[in-house]
């Protein structure tokens, strides 16, 4: 038997997009700091690589909007017409950064959607 609420909507769908779009901003918030982190290490003083980075969550979507220079500093080589392809100093301040985060975001999914976190869900739905 499946819980309505007063919408007609079913509570446990409800409970699990609460659940995933919490999760999606945790993850936002450890990803933008681990960046951070590693930018600073790494020498980036210019304040358009940290302001210019956004995340955005929307139900069970996250997007990243970003400058093209944060991919091109992640890069390991690149071509150039004169002299080919070069290998240059690499920064792993993106794809490092993100599939890490998305493996750990999978298995917050898969395994932290637990009968406790349902009912701490409920009550701040009641609230």
């Amino acid at each position: 038997m499946k819980t309505l609420d007063r919408r007609g909507e079913n509570t446990e769908a409800i409970l699990k997009g609460r659940f995933v779009e919490e999760q999606l901003r945790e993850e936002a918030t450890d990803i933008k700091a681990a960046q951070t982190s590693l930018m600073s290490r790494r020498g980036f003083r210019s304040a358009d690589w940290y302001d210019k980075r956004t995340f955005t969550i929307s139900g069970n979507q996250m997007d990243y909007d970003h400058m093209p220079r944060h991919r091109f500093v992640d890069m390991k080589t690149r071509n150039t017409k004169s002299q080919g392809k070069i290998r240059k100093k690499s920064h792993p301040n993106h794809n490092r950064i993100f599939y890490g985060h998305a493996n750990n975001l999978i298995k917050r999914l898969h395994f932290g959607y637990t009968e406790a976190v349902k009912e701490q869900l409920s009550r701040d739905l009641d609230e």
